[in-house]
């Protein structure tokens, strides 16, 4: 279920719960009103019949005092007591009886406010809305109080007068008298009791009904409270559902989204959600992982690529690299177009086998290409030990120079010491491989231009006299000897032992004075002269 479908679900529970839990709670103002309207009416019901009561006792009291004192004043209250009782006059606000004790105290005005008769206390009862039992009841005691009224009235209006209307005993009472003894005669007592059983009965009758009432009506305000605490108990426990879903759904799977998406950020390619569901935010977390499956494979192949791209790099730089100097190819690659400087001291080596060419004719191409690959090799490993710099190859010659493209004050001993080392190699290969290669060197120092030659393919060679001179004291040199010129050999005399040859005509020189470079003076010594037969390139 999806987190919206969940909302909705509970929304509408909620919404159904709430209107529930309204319409009960307008149930329970109802059944708590209507216990306060039973309330109320019982109070009426009981200040009626209590108002009845009074009344019969007010008449009673002015009917009395009027035969006792014969002052007009009470038989005046007595028929406006009767007239309020019919609701000729309205009621007073306080009792009867506290009413008419404040009128004879002169507190209170005697009622002059007349009425219609709606607020009789025949009317007023049938509005209280009793039972026809409980109204017969009250009713029969009104009537019993109008029936002991026309008894007082009679004493008031028959014995006042001095007719006879009361016998005791065997004697006629007539006046004032007469009249007194009737009102508190034996009938008079029975009539005015009789009053009261039925206004009895009717309070029993009264308390009973309002009782039940009350009781139903409580007993359904309980079930109504019971009912709204039954809905808010669900309402808690929905929102409690509601609560853990969306802690589960939204927060929890939030922050784990959020720790994967850190963790990632700090780098870990390899962190993961791992949600399962089909909730938004679940289905978020599912195609965030294929994302970054996506992005982790995507680098993944970049950085394989990188890498790739590091190696042919590499590979370039260094085919590169073997074939111009690296401080030249790093010019190359910073743009510079076109290289060409002057150096004016440096040192060039030439290297050639003798008797190569003949011997190559006897040999297969794969063993010819072996064997320079094999030598050259170890002179190049040896000028990178020297700090020395190859130029190039022709055929089985080999020429490097010291002093460039990084300058040296030392560029002549540099070449020396490795055109020495290039004789002990070749003895060793020598003996290695079992042949029989010798070689001749020439070596000459002074100015020469280097530069880069060529648009497709890239060349660094060297030009000047100094390059000329020294191929041809290599073409001039003895196979196993280090052929120099007067200018290295004050360069190297202090360091190394050189044996003097003469003159020799050097093409486009002249008969010059060189020397055989023999060895350092520290390690040399003089040693049998290898075969000195001539070979040609």
């Amino acid at each position: 279920m999806t987190i919206r479908s969940l909302l909705i679900r509970m929304f509408v529970s909620a919404s159904v719960l709430i209107s529930t839990l309204i319409i009960v709670t307008l149930m329970l103002n109802y059944q708590l009103d209507t216990v306060e309207e039973i309330e109320e009416r019982r109070f009426r019901s009981q200040a009626l019949a209590t108002e009845l009561i009074a009344s019969s006792e007010a008449l009673t009291t002015f009917a009395r005092n009027y035969v006792v004192t014969g002052d007009e004043r009470y038989r005046r209250y007595y028929h406006l007591t009767l007239d309020m009782r019919n609701g000729l006059y309205k009621a007073p606000k306080e009792s009867i009886s506290i009413y008419w004790q404040l009128v004879l105290a002169g507190d209170r005005p005697e009622p002059t406010e007349t009425d219609d008769g709606d607020a009789s206390l025949e009317k007023r009862m049938l509005a209280s809305g009793f039972t026809l039992e409980e109204f017969a009841l009250l009713n029969d005691a009104r009537g019993r109080s109008d029936a002991l009224a026309k008894l007082e009235e009679k004493a008031m209006d028959d014995l006042a007068r001095g007719k006879i209307t009361s016998v005791a005993g065997n004697i006629s009472i007539t006046g004032q008298d007469g009249a007194i003894a009737l009102l508190y005669s034996p009938e008079y007592y029975e009539t005015k009791a009789s009053i009261m059983e039925p206004i009895a009965l009717f309070v029993s009758a009264m308390d009973k009904r309002t009782l039940n009432e009350r009781n139903i009506a409580m007993d359904r305000a309980a079930n109504l409270v019971e009912f709204l605490m039954f809905i808010c108990a669900l309402l808690l426990a929905m929102l409690g559902v509601v609560t853990v879903q969306l802690q589960r759904r939204l927060v929890r799977r939030g922050a784990n989204l959020v720790r994967t998406v850190e963790r990632i950020s700090a780098g870990d390619l390899g962190a993961r959600t791992g949600e399962k569901g089909t909730d938004e935010v679940a289905l978020l977390a599912i195609a965030f992982d294929a994302m970054t499956d996506r992005l982790e494979e995507t680098l993944n192949r970049a950085v394989k690529q990188a890498h790739e791209l590091d190696e042919q790099r590499a590979q370039s730089e260094s085919l590169l690299h073997n074939i111009l100097p690296v401080h030249i190819a790093d010019r190359l690659k910073n743009g510079e177009v076109s290289i060409a400087e002057t150096f004016a001291e440096v040192t060039v080596l030439f290297i050639d086998i003798v008797g190569f060419t003949k011997l190559s004719a006897s040999m297969p191409a794969q063993m010819i290409v072996d064997i320079l690959n094999n030598l050259f090799g170890i002179f190049d490993e040896m000028a990178k030990q020297h700090g020395l710099e190859k130029i190039k190859t022709i055929g089985d010659c080999y020429m490097v120079v010291g002093g460039v493209p990084v300058r040296s004050s030392t560029h002549c001993q540099q070449v020396a010491r490795f055109a020495l080392a290039a004789l002990r190699a070749i003895d060793q290969y020598n003996v290695r491989t079992g042949r029989i290669l010798q070689v001749r060197m020439g070596i000459h120092t002074g100015t020469v231009v280097a530069g880069i030659v060529g648009k497709q393919k890239y060349s660094y060679d060297l030009w000047g006299d100094v390059v000329n001179t020294a191929s041809r004291l290599e073409n001039t040199s003895l196979p196993g000897r280090i052929h120099v010129a007067n200018t290295v050999r004050a360069r190297l005399l202090d360091d190394f032992e050189l044996e003097n040859r003469g003159l020799v005509e050097i093409k486009g020189m002249g008969p010059i004075e060189t020397f055989f470079l023999n060895g350092e003076k520290a390690q040399w010594q003089p040693a049998s002269p290898q075969n000195s037969t001539d070979g040609v390139s």
